[in-house]
């Protein structure tokens, strides 16, 4: 994998990171089958697996959704700090990923915010073409909701948490806030300037969100939908508070600038947070990098924020 340092100047530990994954994952997974690509993430991942923290206990389990049950893993403080519960997302493209692939993120998440994190386990494209996903991720956030529950999520999953969001708009169930980690938001349909900028940046490109945007949808995108891309969104306003980071070197950068932007137009406590140096999927490296590492404390403190209780 060659990086182009002149145009994505990047710090030694964040080239050690990209190298890293490298080794186990080849960059554009479309030229095998999606099992392969499947295979080699999760391959990938355990390449950054950490130990599970002091203190947090994990169990497997399931809610009922419309089409039947949806796994979901949990992770407990002992002495959670409120009743506040965190929904995660997990990235992947809607093609890949699963519980196991970001296991060690949400226990650290967990750890480190020290409120309850729930992972839930959406069912995958091609397999499962859009609405399914979104079905799954409302389903299990209206199951698991008693009205303290923050949405998060990365890359495809930061789409779940703000297309529930979007949602839930005006509805007396709705998140009290949501945390968006380089997040896909419809920003390919509007022309935004990092697809373009960042065309050809590491680990993530312009042609992957193409050739993922095109599995989602089987080549027919709902392009006016806010559940699918929350960017066409008309009405902001009374949306949940927002923290969205976003990679300095990814072509999705400024979906969350450009959604943060809107709702602070509507009047909506949010705050983007552009990660300077940085590439699509960081939090992996979040013990490589001390940027990444800073931005995962971040994100930690912004789930604080919104799940303190007043």
């Amino acid at each position: 994998m060659n990086y182009d340092l002149e145009k994505y100047p990047m710090k030694p530990d964040v080239v050690a990171f990209l190298e890293k994954v490298q080794t186990s994952y080849p960059p554009h997974s479309e030229a095998g089958s999606i099992e392969e690509g499947r295979r080699s993430y999760e391959v990938m991942c355990t390449y950054f697996d950490t130990p599970i923290p002091d203190g947090i206990d994990i169990r497997d389990d399931v809610v009922e959704g419309r089409e039947g049950p949806i796994p979901i893993r949990l992770y407990i403080p002992r002495d959670p700090s409120s009743d506040t519960t965190v929904i995660y997302y997990h990235g992947g493209g809607f093609a890949i990923g699963n519980l196991d692939t970001h296991n060690t993120i949400c226990a650290d998440m967990a750890s480190e915010t020290n409120l309850r994190v729930v992972a839930v386990d959406y069912r995958l494209t091609p397999e499962h073409r859009f609405p399914a996903h979104f079905h799954d991720a409302i389903d299990a956030f209206a199951a698991l909701d008693e009205g303290r529950t923050i949405v998060c999520g990365d890359s495809a999953g930061g789409t779940l948490a703000a297309a529930i969001c979007a949602d839930r708009h005006c509805s007396e169930q709705q998140p009290i806030g949501q945390v968006l980690i380089y997040a896909f938001l419809g920003g390919v349909i509007m022309g935004l300037p990092s697809y373009e900028e960042a065309s050809h940046a590491p680990l993530l490109t312009t042609q992957d969100v193409h050739y993922f945007e095109d599995l989602r949808s089987a080549g027919n995108p709902s392009n006016d939908n806010p559940t699918y891309f929350p960017l066409v969104q008309e009405d902001f306003s009374g949306f949940p508070p927002c923290a969205a980071f976003a990679a300095e070197f990814d072509p999705i950068r400024d979906d969350s600038v450009e959604y943060v932007n809107r709702l602070q137009d509507a009047g909506v406590q949010a705050e983007c947070t552009v990660e300077k140096g940085l590439v699509h999927g960081y939090l992996r490296g979040r013990y490589m990098s001390l940027d990444a590492g800073n931005s995962f404390q971040r994100i930690c403190n912004a789930i604080r924020n919104f799940g303190a209780e007043n």
